[in-house]
């Protein structure tokens, strides 16, 4: 008689290339002549940001700027800044191919060394990491019904998912920021700062609508005084991404990053500059996929002949939870040996450590690094470096297979109080957006060769065999090793549950 099978293509998703190269940054400039001399060094940032990305052939390629801003003490103890942008490319050689792919590029300055040569010249040194990742969606063909009356198969089903596709759309954000009434005029601009946040994902027929904000803060310098004023504002944004074949029953994960960033001052008609001219771009990334869950054979054998029975572990990745929260943390410093009288700028960076799922939980642990500029007794601006570590933790159902998250953790908001001249209690509102995937691995049989010209040979004599078996012991385990049939076991036994409840001595029908 022929063998026939029923096969079913499933997709699962496969990383198929990685890795993480190292870009140097070696700057070294002259300031303008209407730049003031410098007299000390605060801080030297560098902001890296990937501005356009692609395959071709088997090649990856990446472009991106590094944004360094050198926050400097004057001559007169008066706080200026400078900006340079550092543009770099990158490719890399997959040795794949990358038909069909998601690549996803992230980027991070690893660290930056800055030193004043002279009081005009600057010398930069410091290095940005690219890590690139391809995925690929693949299908595979799975046995889901096979025609043979001698084959034991054991039915089952898996929560698969189809990934309907990783989408990207940049857009364009052009804002002019006023400043408010009882602020000065513009003299000039010392830093300024953003972070893009996704608040909602919806999903129409084919298509993502993906709504969030960025939220900019920009520090100056007004004219005729030496205290520095912050603007802050709020810029919202909304996106429609096309992916085809999306609707009901899928789920999405958005995320976005700040591809370009520049703001500068800008001065009307009239000579007075109280305005800044905002330009940006935003690169949206939507992945999304549909829930399907799909009829397997997880095992099988056959009662009369040898088989062949070819089996492959499938990870199946399904978004379980989409989280959108807000968390703070606040802790108390001293500046040891020193005395504070006024706190001129403060901003924070997040660091993710680790993120692990124990005790129906997700605990993320991470860290927050406050920049401070501050002035001493004698009005001198000064710079510090404090540490916050935080905890968040997330309550989920932990049920079968492993799960994993890449959070997306932004500073909301960040405050201080000087609580007298050598402590400060800082406090940040941190924003968390994360979807949280359960991987099931299944090992799922692709093919079933009976032999009939080989048949089994049974070390059991006799029509039946008595077997003692023991509680949690599975029926199909006990049936699978005497070659006997499971639905004959349990109507002769009288059991009605694939697991035992207790022990029990059941019979084995063997011919």
């Amino acid at each position: 008689m022929e063998q026939k099978s029923i096969k079913t293509s499933v997709f699962n998703q496969e990383l198929i290339f990685k890795e993480t190269a190292e870009q140097p940054i070696d700057i070294d400039f002259t300031l303008p002549d209407y730049y003031c001399d410098i007299s000390k060094i605060l801080k030297c940032r560098a902001v890296s940001r990937i501005s356009s990305k692609g395959v071709n052939g088997n090649a990856v390629f990446v472009e991106g700027c590094v944004t360094v801003t050198v926050i400097y003490c004057g001559s007169d103890n008066c706080i200026s800044s400078y900006e340079y942008q550092y543009p770099f490319s990158k490719n890399f050689d997959t040795g794949v191919s990358t038909d069909g792919t998601n690549l996803t590029v992230k980027t991070k300055c690893e660290y930056i060394n800055c030193r004043a040569v002279t009081s005009r010249k600057i010398d930069i040194h410091g290095a940005v990491s690219i890590c690139v990742k391809l995925n690929q969606s693949r299908l595979t063909d799975i046995i889901s019904d096979i025609d043979d009356c001698n084959v034991e198969l054991l039915r089952g089903s898996v929560p698969a998912t189809v990934p309907m596709g990783m989408a990207d759309k940049y857009l364009t954000v052009e804002e002019e920021i006023e400043l408010g009434n009882g602020q000065g005029d513009v003299r000039c601009l010392i830093r300024y700062d953003a972070e893009a946040v996704i608040n909602d994902t919806k999903i129409l027929a084919g298509k993502s609508v993906v709504s969030g904000e960025m939220m900019v803060k920009l520090l100056y310098l007004p004219e005729n005084t030496s205290a520095m004023q912050t603007v802050r504002c709020s810029i919202p944004f909304s996106q429609l991404i096309e992916i085809e074949g999306l609707g009901e029953g899928c789920d999405c994960e958005s995320k976005v990053y700040i591809a370009q960033l520049e703001i500068k001052p800008r001065m009307s008609a009239s000579g007075q500059c109280r305005q800044f001219s905002l330009c940006a771009k935003l690169l949206i990334t939507s992945e999304c996929c549909c829930n399907n869950d799909v009829a397997v054979i997880r095992d099988a054998y056959s009662r009369k002949y040898e088989a062949d029975i070819n089996k492959n572990e499938l990870c199946f990745n399904k978004i379980c939870e989409n989280i959108n929260a807000a968390f703070n943390c606040k802790k108390s410093f001293e500046f040891t040996n020193d005395v504070i009288t006024q706190i001129s700028d403060m901003w924070c960076e997040t660091r993710t450590d680790s993120v692990k799922f124990e005790s129906n939980n997700m605990i993320i642990k991470g860290v927050v690094t406050a920049f401070i500029i501050a002035q001493d007794a004698d009005s001198i601006p000064t710079f510090y470096e404090k540490t916050l570590d935080f905890e968040y933790t997330y309550p989920i159902d932990l049920s079968v297979g492993e799960y994993k998250c890449a959070p997306e953790i932004s500073v909301a908001g960040a405050n201080y109080t000087l609580l007298d001249d050598c402590n400060i209690e800082i406090r940040v509102d941190l924003k968390i957006c994360a979807a949280v995937y359960n991987c099931n691995k299944v090992p799922l049989i692709t093919n079933i060769n009976v032999n009939p010209q080989k048949p089994i040979e049974k070390t059991q004599r006799g029509a039946m065999t008595v077997y003692f078996a023991q509680c949690g012991e599975n029926i199909w385990d006990i049936a699978k090793k005497y070659f006997a049939n499971v639905d004959e076991i349990k109507q002769i036994n009288d059991i009605s549950d694939n697991i035992l409840i207790n022990d029990k001595m059941i019979l084995i029908p063997t011919e």
